[in-house]
């Protein structure tokens, strides 16, 4: 596991990283479990009792979110790490910071020059106040930065769930056909009517729980992201109040941005 996180992490034990390697440890745990039920024959079963399909719409829908929360885990942590290796980098300068062209000079070709960490360090060597509101405001923006990119798994979460009990009122509605339907009280029609009650009684089960197990384990994922977002926000407030504050001054002869 330490290989693991070292090789995705690029050598470092900063930590960065391990939101990913949790992010595989979870899939690879979902992926024994699916190829269990699989083997056992659930799953089999939840797709051809399911007649509306919306338990299949519920499983596409869940592996394409998955990926997408995999995109987004590898993003966050890569802004975290740079987060990590400015706070490193600030924490072991002393005296104050020059910048030059927007530019914090003490952190000049060692960050990345894209990315939402990028950006707020840009914009604080921009502002160089020390005024509490502003800084106050830049990391208002930082955090607005990054939540916009995890709300898609609250809105895949709740998709999921909303499909789940859009699958149980379908499943109520077949029911009801079935009971409308018992026009003569023959064998054969009471027959044909309890299996299309039964039918009916399994899309509802069936949609119901696929969805609600779909959100819960899509929500663990993106729970992960969420984790990052607190964690950079943690380590750029503490970095912005003990090592920028007021240390940062205009290099003589630099132009000033307006």
């Amino acid at each position: 596991m330490t290989s693991l996180v070292r090789i995705i992490g690029g050598g470092s034990g900063d930590g960065a990283y391990d939101a990913v390697l949790k992010w595989v440890i979870f899939a690879s745990l979902m992926g024994l479990s699916a190829v269990i039920l699989w083997d056992y024959g659930l799953l089999q079963y939840l797709f051809s009792a399911d007649t509306s399909r919306i338990s299949v719409l519920i499983a596409a829908l869940f592996l394409a979110f998955l990926v997408h929360s995999l995109w987004i885990v590898l993003w966050m942590a890569r802004e975290y790490r740079q987060a990590l290796i400015v706070a490193d980098l600030l924490a072991q300068s002393f005296g104050p910071l020059p910048v030059q062209d927007g530019q914090i000079l003490a952190l000049g070709g060692r960050i990345a020059q894209e990315g939402v960490i990028a950006d707020y360090l840009r914009n604080v060597a921009k502002t160089e106040s020390s005024s509490d509101r502003d800084r106050s405001l830049l990391l208002q923006s930082l955090s607005a930065s990054l939540k916009r990119r995890t709300k898609v798994g609250v809105y895949g979460t709740d998709l999921l769930y909303k499909l789940g009990m859009l699958g149980t009122m379908i499943g109520f509605v077949i029911m009801l056909n079935s009971m409308g339907d018992m026009k003569n009280f023959d064998v054969e029609t009471l027959r044909a009517a309890l299996q299309r009650m039964i039918g009916g009684m399994a899309v509802s089960l069936l949609t119901t729980i696929a969805g609600l197990v779909g959100g819960i384990l899509l929500r663990i994922f993106y729970n992960l992201a969420d984790g990052l977002v607190t964690d950079i926000l943690q380590t750029m407030v503490e970095t912005t109040e003990t090592s920028l504050g007021s240390r940062l001054v205009r290099e003589p002869g630099a132009a000033r941005n307006v």
